[in-house]
């Protein structure tokens, strides 16, 4: 199987996710060596490691120094619910919590907003923008942006009820990006997209869009984490 694409690893890591989920590749068994991999891919040893890492980053295999490569599990771990209080419940409480305050600070900051709170999400924007040319998942720009939302609210405690919760929040933006960044239907660009539109509707100081767009960016959020397992 022959490859060449500027991000060769990423569709060496799907192909494996596929051949994962579809039971080519079972849990528990060894992958070949990534001199072998690297030949059957027709790629260079440094690109298949790449794309062995991306898989070991969200769960999908565990590297054994000495012992090889082994298939960990089928679906992706984008939350370790063994040894942190993010339990699933909890996952989902938080996005019911967001989707009530963050529609909100949409509408308020699109009333509100300063020069100063506009630049301060564009900057958050622009990271995400780097976030994607560098194939990482830009979930610390994520919450940025949604924080200086809260903050262009004017209201101090709709800022301080997200910003007290902000590295709970940070753990499911981590997840659905993970998602988008590994999932062949769903891309970073359209996650991109979906923050734009919000702050263009707030710099439109249209109440009604901007809360419309946060609504829609929410739903997002929850469809894709309830379709990847995550969210009951």
């Amino acid at each position: 199987m022959k490859i060449s694409s500027q991000k060769i690893y990423e569709q060496i890591a799907n192909d494996l996710i596929e051949q994962i989920d579809e039971g080519k590749l079972q849990e528990g068994e060894r992958l070949p060596s990534i001199q072998a991999l690297s030949k059957t891919y027709g790629v260079s040893n440094a690109s298949m490691r790449e794309a062995l890492n991306a898989l070991r980053m969200i769960g999908l295999i565990e590297i054994k120094h000495g012992y090889g490569t082994f298939v960990k599990q089928k679906h992706p771990l984008l939350f370790d619910f063994s040894n942190q209080t993010l339990t699933q419940k909890r996952v989902k409480d938080i996005l019911e919590l967001r989707e009530a305050v963050e529609v909100k600070t949409a509408s308020l900051a699109s009333l509100r907003r300063t020069d100063a709170d506009l630049k301060e999400m564009q900057d958050a924007l622009s990271e995400m923008a780097r976030a994607i040319k560098n194939d990482t998942s830009g979930e610390v720009a994520d919450l940025k942006f949604h924080l200086a939302i809260a903050r262009a609210s004017d209201n101090q405690y709709l800022y301080e009820l997200l910003n007290n919760i902000a590295d709970k929040i940070q753990q499911t933006m981590k997840g659905t990006r993970h998602i988008y960044l590994y999932s062949r239907q769903k891309r970073m660009e359209k996650l991109f997209n979906e923050h734009t539109a919000i702050f263009e509707a707030i710099t439109q100081q249209n109440e009604t869009l901007a809360a419309q767009k946060m609504i829609d960016h929410l739903q997002e959020v929850r469809q894709t984490l309830v379709e990847n397992f995550i969210v009951e």
